[in-house]
């Protein structure tokens, strides 16, 4: 089995994908990255090499104009008669072409004055223009005093170097430079006007040579910086675009305040960095694997949660990088039936109770150097994150239980009597009709001088667990102290005084139940004393008149008792409401 672990240890190897070389590096990091040459040149040869080709043009369409203008002018100045009968046919070819030229620099100017991209722009086609047009002012000028001629040459040279390469630039140069020759050799003169013009010819030739050979070199390199700056801008952009979508993610993971949606939110930032599958395996300390919040671009059937995991695991590194590729035999097939390239795997966090790895899949090709740095800075967030979100869960169950500490007995767990009193002052601010049941054990100073304090307790804890199981929605169990109980209800759980009555007996009921403690059978009983609130007093006096009442239970007999000064009937709802 062939497996790529990446960290800052390793040393870069390469590995051949599919028909085409993969370069396999690790950066300073631990990120690993697999790159195939040749993208860059490939992807600059799409519009954006057209888009440059018809700026250029548009550029030399100037001095193609001046070309045309120059012919006709000369035309225009000499007359047709003023030129040879041998030379009217070849004058009116490059008038011709003159307008050609005019024409063409027109409809470029009105396609940029509309905003319109110029698809008939060849490139070819414009320098075989250009070239005839200068071919065409040695034809109707004097070449011998003017410097017109080789500067005419010079156009289609530096044109062709711009647009292509010197290599072109130099046949251009020889096709002008052999048409220029021949048509000063077939100007028809003999002997040493002959020899002098051919020699004038030759100079000027080497001339444009001379002049065009290094403007083209520098013409070149020039436009090879631009294109390095132009790659370099791309680059820049698309690492700009990374890091955005980066700090997207971030800032969605930030939001999230609970672990499972940040882990949600891990896996969905990792979509959309560029990877087409993405998922969070969470590994337990019993060996349990979990994927968990998965996310991709199309439907995709997971690989097995164990592909990959197990090895980030056994790694023990948060910054390496485990890759598998379709080179790998052990995973050739694997990667083949699930249709990816690639898959990639970090950790985000390590504890002793879970371990989570985040896995990342590519369907095309192996993900690029850019790409698993993006991956390692994500995961880096996602580390801390993840990590501020478990301390934050901490805190808040440590602060829950803080809170039940300080609101609850600790031998019952119910109520306290400063928690009893503010939920009273609460539902008395609030308007609320409410009834308070004051509970006193009967026999609880026996079971503590005949058995000791540790039946006493289990007695207490028997009467909490009794008042828990039959707890209604909307009430409150407390314990006021020693072997004090209140029970605290509001009036829409029941309706009518009889009903509450019935309430208090079943508690009483409940709290006789027989328990055991150490092998014994033990008996408990309760009196219950009942208020119901009315208008004008605190909860210190509902207290009061509940305490009251439970002692007139207590020497009456019966279980419960209600306060002399409660309301026999309760309030119906259109008297709330009133």
């Amino acid at each position: 089995m062939t497996i790529g672990v990446h960290n800052h240890h390793r040393q870069h190897k390469t590995q051949p994908f599919g028909a085409k070389a993969a370069a396999l590096f690790v950066d300073g990091h631990g990120v690993v990255g697999l790159k195939r040459p040749g993208r860059a040149a490939e992807h600059r040869s799409g519009i954006e090499g057209v888009s440059n080709n018809e700026t250029v043009l548009a550029v030399f369409a100037f001095t193609r104009a001046v070309l045309s203008v120059i012919i006709i002018g000369s035309v225009l100045v000499r007359g047709i008669d003023g030129v040879g009968s041998n030379d009217v046919l070849l004058t009116l070819i490059f008038l011709g072409v003159a307008g050609v030229g005019l024409s063409s620099v027109s409809y470029n100017l009105l396609l940029r004055k509309q905003r319109r991209p110029n698809h008939l722009a060849k490139p070819w086609a414009a320098i075989l223009l250009d070239a005839a047009l200068a071919i065409g002012v040695m034809a109707v000028i004097d070449a011998e005093t003017s410097p017109l001629v080789w500067i005419a040459l010079i156009v289609p040279v530096l044109e062709t170097a711009v647009l292509f390469s010197m290599f072109e630039a130099g046949i251009v140069w020889v096709g002008l430079s052999l048409g220029f020759l021949a048509l000063r050799l077939s100007s028809g003169f003999d002997g040493e006007a002959g020899t002098e013009t051919f020699t004038l010819a030759i100079q000027q030739v080497l001339a444009v040579l001379l002049v065009s050979g290094p403007a083209a070199m520098l013409t070149d390199s020039t436009q090879q910086r631009i294109d390095d700056l132009a790659d370099a801008r791309k680059e820049a952009d698309r690492l700009a675009d990374r890091l955005r979508r980066i700090g997207q993610a971030t800032s969605d993971m930030t939001r999230e305040n609970t672990i499972d949606s940040v882990l949600d939110s891990v896996s969905r930032g990792a979509v959309t960095l560029g990877f087409d599958h993405a998922d969070v395996v969470i590994s337990r300390s019993d060996g349990s694997l979990i994927s968990h919040g998965s996310h991709s671009t199309s439907s995709f059937r997971l690989p097995p949660v164990n592909v990959m995991t197990n090895e980030v695991i056994s790694n023990d590194s948060d910054e390496a990088i485990v890759t598998i590729t379709a080179d790998d035999q052990d995973f050739a097939q694997l990667l083949h039936s699930h249709d990816v390239a690639s898959g990639h795997a970090v950790q985000v966090s390590s504890s002793q109770d879970i371990r989570v790895v985040l896995r990342v899949w590519s369907e095309r090709f192996p993900a690029g150097e850019q790409d698993l740095k993006a991956l390692s800075l994500l995961a880096g967030h996602a580390r801390e994150i993840h990590l501020a979100a478990k301390l934050l869960d901490e805190a808040k169950l440590h602060s829950a239980q803080l809170l039940h500490q300080v609101r609850h007995d600790g031998l019952t767990g119910l109520a306290h009597r400063d928690f009893v009193l503010q939920t009273l002052d609460e539902h008395i601010a609030g308007d609320e009709t409410i009834a308070l049941y004051f509970l006193d054990l009967d026999g609880f100073k026996e079971i503590n001088d005949t058995l000791g304090h540790r039946a006493g307790d289990a007695a207490l804890m028997h009467v909490a667990d009794r008042l828990r199981e039959i707890d209604r929605p909307d009430t409150l169990s407390g314990r006021m102290g020693g072997d004090e109980f209140v029970i605290v209800l509001t009036l829409n759980v029941f309706d009518t005084v009889d009903a509450l009555l019935t309430f208090g007996e079943d508690v009483a009921d409940a709290i006789s139940t027989p328990f055991l403690f150490e092998g014994s059978e033990i008996h408990i009983g309760s009196s219950i004393g009942l208020a119901i609130y009315d208008d004008g007093i605190d909860s210190d006096q509902l207290i009061s008149l509940a305490d009251d009442a439970m002692y007139q239970a207590k020497r009456t007999g019966t279980e419960v008792h209600l306060s002399e000064t409660s309301p026999r009937s309760l309030p119906t709802i259109e008297d709330v409401a009133s």
